[in-house]
């Protein structure tokens, strides 16, 4: 047996034992999808268990370094999950823009400091995020981007409001794209990630 298809059964053995019957269904409302966060309220105990299975195992992130919270999974045997998942229907343990946009930001571009103090959380779902990228008078067109932040030497001070945020009355956290320096409009802008009940964000 080559060890992709040892691979192949030991990950259907597993999604056996772990992936409950409810998360074999089809998803029928908004409820069944799991987004964690600080305000999530599971659905069910199946939906609950499901999401720990796959954080303990890393399945929530497969492709991730082991240290951020993945199981560290090679191309190849992330396809191989994914494949035996669809096979049985399986639901997504985790749906995240965290996953999505803001982890992978983070993994190439992002300190060490900051991978294991945010791709952890992100893993397991302790945060929802929501990204802060259009504004009212500025879609994709980043050079026309108005909102500003400060430096404060211990604190940024960010003055500004953001459209179509998707989930944004849902979120914990933000990733936003804040202008830093007016006097170079195409590279003085900064990704920043701050709280959403941070003092002065309203929603």
């Amino acid at each position: 047996m080559s060890e992709q298809d040892a691979f192949r059964t030991e990950v259907r053995e597993w999604l056996e034992a772990n992936c409950p019957a409810e998360m074999r269904e089809p998803i029928r409302d908004e409820d069944d999808v799991c987004w964690g966060g600080r305000k999530f309220k599971f659905k069910n105990e199946a939906q609950k268990a499901w999401l720990d299975a796959c954080v303990s195992k890393g399945y929530t992130v497969p492709d991730w370094p082991k240290a951020y919270g993945g199981a560290g999974l090679t191309p190849e045997q992330t396809k191989i999950l994914k494949q035996e998942m669809k096979r049985i229907k399986a639901r997504s343990p985790l749906d995240s823009f965290g996953i999505w946009m803001l982890g992978p930001a983070l993994l190439q571009f992002g300190t060490e400091e900051q991978k294991v103090h945010y791709l952890n959380p992100i893993a397991r779902g302790e945060i929802r995020w929501c990204q802060g990228y259009s504004e009212p008078g500025s879609g994709s067109d980043l050079v026309s981007l108005q909102t500003f932040g400060e430096d404060k030497g211990d604190h940024w001070v960010v003055n500004g409001s953001k459209i179509w945020t998707s989930y944004a009355d849902k979120a914990d956290w933000i990733f936003c794209l804040v202008r830093t320096d007016k006097a170079n409009k195409y590279q003085g802008i900064t990704f920043m990630l701050f709280d959403m009940e941070s003092k002065g964000v309203t929603t």
